[in-house]
């Protein structure tokens, strides 16, 4: 992957503030690094509403996320995803303007949070929520393009062993 640190700006969006594209970026490219300060579930929920500033990393881990990641937008038809080393990275090409958008359940198995959705795309699931209540077939993709966290991709595995 190539990285174009610093062709994203913060811009209004429709979700509030996001991730905008300042000039065509290509896929498979590095826009930014998940960083922040570390939490326990249990800080996070001391957090109220800004709880959701958090991504879930781990089982009992989580980054209370910093600029510019933390104005990343949630879509159901995800331009973006993060890897396992924490970057925030493009599927497809972004065009000069266009809003970088990730789907949030590729990082949550915590049973506590969820959000109403309004992304507006075809296939809009009206709620975000944990990965493992997301339909198979959504699953499945996700894994195959693997952007789903780690931590939640040994879950899923070790549920699948246990059932087989």
């Amino acid at each position: 992957m190539i990285s174009t640190e610093g062709k994203i700006v913060i811009k209004p969006s429709v979700f509030g503030k996001g991730l905008f594209a300042s000039e065509f970026v290509p896929e498979n490219t590095i826009v930014c690094k998940v960083t922040g300060t570390y939490l326990t579930f249990a800080e996070t929920i001391l957090l109220g509403e800004k709880e959701s500033y958090c991504l879930q990393i781990g089982t009992d881990k989580y980054i209370y996320c910093s600029e510019p990641f933390l104005y990343s937008n949630h879509s159901c038809n995800p331009n973006c995803a993060i890897n396992s080393d924490l970057d925030f990275y493009t599927l497809k090409n972004i065009e000069k303007g266009e809003e970088l958008l990730w789907d949030y359940s590729t990082s949550m198995l915590e049973r506590h949070w969820t959000m109403k959705c309004s992304c507006g795309s075809k296939n809009c699931r009206r709620i975000i929520t944990d990965f493992d209540l997301l339909p198979q077939a959504i699953q499945q993709s996700y894994l195959q393009m693997n952007i789903v966290l780690p931590f939640i991709v040994q879950n899923y595995e070790q549920k699948f062993a246990i059932s087989a």
